[in-house]
């Protein structure tokens, strides 16, 4: 479920309750002001009882979703990175408390058993690249960092004995070692992350769930003794459908 439609059913069942309570107090002569209060709490508690159901009910594709989300920046982050800025990240996270992981140039780190090649590029892995790793003569188990890698690069891994860890695997090693970056590159800044919220309060597609909100709440309005409460929060959502629809953003 999409955030704005997330919003807009717990404001519709906020509405639809305190529509519905308000006239029920009012059919009791409870005085109008105390009849809006004890409305407007009705309608919050159905709300959050709700937007509790929703959000429980979400809650385990959220996760995943943000999860996914962080994989994805942090893969974005690793590319952008220099060389040498690479090499010193999986360095200090190689490292242990026995023995500090040791450089051998530009992307390539070794331990006191595994030596690391470093591929971390927006373009897969291809043979040719397996072949410059495997020139490299060490008894220490090989093992390949990287995003992603070709079919064939990854069978001649496999014949050369080059263990392959790509972009989950690498994901798993940077989280584990609780060495996730606060602030990733290429991550979108406070201004872009305002417009999207703003683009996405006023989207269009809230059009249509207003219009269809305003209208339930107008037929309701045959069916109480209070009916001008409704017509008037009907006609409320009806020009805010008509508001998102002519200023709204696609």
């Amino acid at each position: 479920m999409k955030k704005s439609a997330f919003i807009s059913d717990i404001i519709f069942a906020f509405f639809t309750v305190f529509l519905f309570t308000l006239c029920l107090f009012r059919y009791f002569q409870i005085r109008l002001w105390t009849s809006i209060l004890l409305a407007f709490l009705c309608g919050a508690l159905a709300g959050g009882a709700y937007g509790a159901f929703l959000q429980n009910k979400r809650k385990y594709h959220f996760l995943k979703k943000s999860e996914e989300a962080v994989k994805q920046k942090l893969s974005l982050h690793l590319v952008l990175l220099s060389d040498e800025q690479k090499t010193e990240f999986f360095r200090k996270i190689l490292s242990t408390k026995e023995m500090e992981a040791r450089r051998f140039g530009r992307l390539r780190i070794f331990t006191k058993e595994e030596f690391y090649f470093l591929k971390l590029t927006i373009a897969p892995v291809h043979a040719d690249d397996v072949a410059s790793f495997s020139r490299l003569k060490t008894n220490k188990r090989k093992i390949l960092l990287c995003l992603e890698i070709e079919n064939a690069a990854r069978a001649l891994c496999k014949q050369l004995q080059i263990e392959v860890k790509t972009a989950e695997d690498v994901f798993v090693l940077v989280k584990s070692n609780d060495a996730l970056p606060t602030t990733f590159l290429g991550e979108e800044n406070a201004d872009k992350k305002s417009r999207r919220r703003m683009r996405l309060w006023f989207s269009k597609n809230n059009c249509r769930r207003f219009l269809i909100s305003g209208t339930f709440i107008l037929l309701s309005s045959f069916l109480t003794p209070f009916s001008y409460y409704y017509i008037v929060m009907g006609s409320l959502l009806f020009i805010a459908a008509a508001f998102v629809r002519i200023f709204g953003y696609e």
